[in-house]
C-alpha cells in the first residue's frame, strides 16, 4: 500500500513538484532529455504506436515520442508538471500527445491497452516501486516494450557530491538527513533488473547511460538549481539564506574547476532497464 500524506518525503508530494516545474525544467532536463533520447532508441518506436509515459514531469520522454510520431499519453501525479507540459506540447504544435493527472502507482487506464511504456527517472520517487512497476507492466500489450531509467550510483552522482562538499565547507556541524534519499531507493543494473522481473517484464536488459552536463552560466544555474527539486527545497530551507548564499559560491567555485574547454561539464550514469511484457 501506498504511505499516507504524514510518511511521505517532500519529494512524494504532488504539490511540491508542481510548484517548481520551470527550476526542474532548467535544471535537469539537460541529463534526462539525454536518456529519454537514449530510451526512445532502445524502445524502437513507430510511428503511430500508443506509448505512455508515467511519472512525465515536464516531458523530456513524452515530446520526443510524440516528435517521431507514436500517440503519447503523458501522466504525473503533480498537476504544475502536467499543466507546463501541455503548454509545451502546444506551443510546439504537436498534436500526437495529450497528458492527464494520474498516479502512477493506480493507473486510471484499462489493461494492455499500450504498445510501449517508460518512466524516465519518474518512478524511482514512488512512494511503492513495486506497485508502479506492476501497473506499467500490467497497461502493455503481449510483447509491449518499457523502458525504465534510475541512476547508476546515486553515491556518484556529481550535481549533488558537489552540493554536499560545498555544505560541508560553509556548515560542517550541519546535519543533513539520515536517511538515503527516496530516489536512491532504486539504483543500479542488478536492483532495476531484479525488480523488473518481480513485476512481471521478461526479457529484461539493463544498459548504462551517460549524459554530459554543460553548465553555461554557474550563477545562473545555482540560481533556481536550490528550488529544483522538492527536496532540494527542504535542505535549503533547512540551512537558510546566508549559508546557501555561501554554499552556492563554494558550489559554483567546484563547478567551475570541472569545466572543459572553459564551461562546466559533468558526466552523469544512469541505467536504463527495457523489458517485455
Amino acid at each position: 500500500m501506498a504511505s499516507t500524506m504524514a510518511e511521505r518525503s517532500p519529494d512524494q508530494i504532488a504539490e511540491n513538484w508542481g510548484a517548481i516545474a520551470p527550476e526542474y525544467e532548467q535544471a535537469f532536463e539537460g541529463l534526462s532529455t539525454q536518456y529519454a533520447t537514449h530510451a526512445l532508441q532502445l524502445l524502437d518506436l513507430r510511428p503511430g504506436e500508443r506509448v505512455l509515459d508515467v511519472a512525465a514531469g515536464t516531458g523530456a520522454f513524452s515530446l520526443q515520442a510524440a516528435r517521431v510520431g507514436a500517440e503519447v499519453l503523458a501522466t504525473d501525479f503533480a498537476p504544475g508538471m502536467v499543466a507546463r507540459l501541455r503548454e509545451r506540447a502546444t506551443q510546439e504544435g504537436l498534436a500526437g500527445i495529450s497528458a492527464e493527472v494520474m498516479d502512477g502507482q493506480a493507473l486510471a487506464l484499462p489493461d494492455a491497452s499500450f504498445d510501449a511504456g517508460a518512466s524516465v527517472l519518474g518512478l524511482i520517487f514512488f512512494p511503492d516501486l513495486d506497485r508502479g512497476l506492476t501497473e506499467l507492466r500490467r497497461v502493455l500489450r503481449g510483447g509491449g516494450r518499457a523502458a525504465v531509467v534510475c541512476w547508476r550510483d546515486p553515491a556518484s552522482l556529481s550535481l549533488m557530491t558537489l552540493v554536499r562538499q560545498a555544505i560541508h565547507k560553509v556548515a560542517p556541524a550541519f546535519q543533513p538527513p539520515a536517511a538515503p534519499p527516496t530516489w536512491a531507493r532504486l539504483a543500479g543494473a542488478e536492483a532495476l533488473k531484479t525488480r523488473m522481473e518481480a513485476a512481471g517484464f521478461r526479457r529484461v536488459e539493463v544498459v548504462t547511460s551517460t549524459a554530459i552536463q554543460r553548465i553555461d552560466t554557474p550563477e545562473t544555474y545555482w540560481s533556481g538549481f536550490t528550488r529544483s527539486a522538492p527536496p532540494l527545497a527542504y535542505l535549503f530551507g533547512r540551512l537558510g539564506p546566508e549559508r546557501t548564499t555561501a554554499v552556492g559560491r563554494e558550489y559554483i567555485e567546484a563547478l567551475r574547476a570541472q569545466s572543459k574547454d572553459g564551461v562546466p561539464t559533468l558526466s552523469v550514469e544512469a541505467c536504463i532497464g527495457i523489458g517485455k511484457a
